[in-house]
């Protein structure tokens, strides 16, 4: 006796969705997963760092500051008329106790350095207030230099100005009248306190006589 053939599959109903469209579905879930997990861990990380910057900036200005006191100076100012004096106390800010250390080692180049920059002024240079916060800057760099913790200013590069014969956009006389107000005035901008050794210079008396 023959054999029946056997049935042939039964074909997919319309409108089935094909079983290929599933591996796609989840990799795109998955996709989405591994994105989303990455922004969430880009966030936590970049705001965890942003709040231990803020949390150690708060801890610094909470910090009492710290002074060294220097015994008064009394100089002989530089006059072309008649004798004068000046007798100025000092106090030193430093960034760290143990800076008070190292200013009281070095203590004999840091008064001579104070000394003889005390006896080069004149009274014109030290009557405003510009010529007083010249002076601090001075003392403050003085100090650092002898404890180790002096940082030159960065020297800006010299600009070459073209003129138009030259290629330039301007002539140099024109571009002179674009610099800033404060160097048109001849005030130079101001420097950037340092952030080791001898932040500052307080000026606690101040005699001309």
């Amino acid at each position: 006796m023959a054999k029946q053939p056997e049935p042939s599959a039964a074909p997919a109903p319309e409108g089935a969705p094909a079983k290929k469209k599933k591996p796609i579905l989840i990799i795109a879930i998955a996709a989405l997963v591994v994105l989303a997990g990455g922004g969430a861990a880009a966030w936590f990380l970049l705001g965890g760092k942003h709040d231990k910057d803020a949390e150690h900036a708060e801890a610094e200005a909470l910090k009492p500051p710290v002074y060294v006191t220097l015994e008064p100076f009394t100089v002989n100012l530089t006059s072309e008329a008649t004798d004068r004096y000046l007798q100025v106390g000092i106090d030193l800010k430093v960034s760290a106790a143990d800076i008070t250390e190292k200013v009281k080692v070095h203590l004999p180049e840091i008064r001579n350095g104070i000394l003889l920059l005390l006896t080069s002024k004149k009274v014109d240079d030290l009557a405003s207030i510009e010529g007083k916060n010249t002076l601090r800057e001075e003392i403050r760099d003085i100090v650092n230099k002898s404890i180790g913790y002096y940082k030159a200013p960065a020297v800006p590069k010299p600009t070459i100005e073209k003129t138009e014969e030259q290629g330039g956009e301007k002539p140099a006389e024109e571009k002179a009248d674009e610099k800033p107000a404060e160097e048109a005035a001849g005030e130079k901008p101001a420097a950037k306190p340092p952030k080791n050794g001898v932040i500052d210079v307080l000026l606690t008396s101040f005699v001309i006589q």
